[in-house]
């Protein structure tokens, strides 16, 4: 895994640097990133992987995160509050935010990011509740390239406009605000005291 020990921390100024659009067909080196970035998605759901190779884990990893400065994702995430329990595994190239919506949600529990090592417990990030997204999805099994669509809601949602301000040079921790100021603005979900869905 080189991505294992390559993960730019927040501090670092190509952190906060706006990504470039990545050229179609892709370069080797475009090639060797997207697969990287599927990878350490793949690793990051195996809890025996996580601790064989010291990583840790985490639903979404941006090209920057490591250094490469193109317009590039992957993202695994389950929505949980789907009773079909979607998952959501893509490696995305030059995605781009169509339609966002009015309504706005936030993790109650807060966001966390594979470059902050710092809590920040008692934080949330604003997000769209819902959006639409296209861009181009690589297929790590033919390494082939698609056009993809979504209608993205809820988590799913959040942990793509959490990828996607990375490309734009983007923490999340720039835009936090303390849970009592969110006045007018529900939590994807609630918890009880002892941290449980509700």
């Amino acid at each position: 895994m080189y991505l294992s020990d390559c993960i730019v921390k927040e501090g670092t100024p190509s952190l906060y640097e706006k990504c470039q659009k990545v050229n179609i067909p892709l370069s080797s080196k475009d090639i060797e990133c997207i697969r990287g970035l599927y990878e350490y998605m793949v690793v990051s759901a195996v809890d025996e992987l996580v601790e064989k190779y010291k990583i840790r884990p985490g639903v979404g990893i941006a090209a920057p995160q490591v250094g490469v400065n193109k317009r590039m994702f992957a993202m695994n995430c389950t929505d949980f509050l789907d009773e079909k329990q979607t998952q959501y595994f893509f490696a995305w190239i030059n995605p781009v935010i169509l339609e966002k919506s009015e309504e706005m949600t936030y993790l109650p529990n807060g966001e966390g990011c594979l470059s902050v090592d710092r809590n920040t417990e008692g934080l949330v990030t604003p997000r769209h509740k819902r959006i639409k997204v296209k861009g181009t999805v690589y297929d790590y099994k033919t390494g082939k390239l698609k056009s993809l669509t979504l209608n993205l809601e809820g988590y799913p949602a959040i942990v793509f406009q959490h990828e996607y301000d990375h490309l734009d040079g983007i923490l999340y921790t720039s835009k936090m605000y303390p849970v009592d100021k969110l006045q007018g603005i529900e939590p994807l979900y609630r918890l009880n005291e002892d941290g449980e869905l509700i």
